[in-house]
């Protein structure tokens, strides 16, 4: 893919090259790496909280219900305070359907059903208006996906953090 996938009605833009800008994205993804252990993708037991801790305010954990293709197919499970904040909500149990404009329900749960589908790790890069900010706010994240011992794909991870310039 040589052109940026734009994640409409976002501007925000799907790399699946993970071309990550933000240290801590990285550092986050290599410790995803660490845990897959040959497997390709690691299982949520695998995760400790205590080995992210410096991550944990911007980290979130999404159920995925096989096929994990539409909106009712995906719940929050954990979103870390400074998300709380960004957005301005606490979106945890929740499910994305009841939560946001059918629209952007419906491109963020595509976002994640790649994720699910593909079995393997994207980055987000962009700009998206949070909360009451009025102002677009540029962010990064990774987004990874987790298994609860299914062996199939049944929780995407992921860190969201601002950015300090687009």
């Amino acid at each position: 893919m040589s052109e940026p996938l734009r994640l409409a009605p976002f501007d925000v833009y799907i790399d699946p090259l993970l071309s990550f800008q933000d240290g801590r994205l990285r550092e986050m993804l290599a410790y995803w790496e660490g845990k897959r252990v040959g497997k390709p993708f690691p299982a949520r037991a695998d995760v400790s909280p205590a080995d992210i801790v410096s991550h944990l305010p911007s980290v979130f954990l999404v159920d995925a219900t096989p096929p994990a293709l539409a909106l009712p197919h995906f719940r929050v499970r954990l979103m870390g305070t400074a998300l709380n904040e960004l957005f301005a909500r606490d979106y945890t149990g929740r499910t994305l359907e009841h939560e946001m404009s059918e629209k952007s329900a419906a491109a963020v749960a595509k976002v994640f059903g790649i994720v699910c589908q593909l079995r393997r790790p994207l980055r987000l890069h962009g700009q998206a208006v949070f909360a009451n900010a009025g102002q677009p706010t540029a962010l990064e994240a990774v987004l990874m996906p987790l298994t609860t011992g299914s062996g199939s794909v049944d929780m995407v991870m992921g860190e969201l953090v601002k950015r300090a310039s687009a």
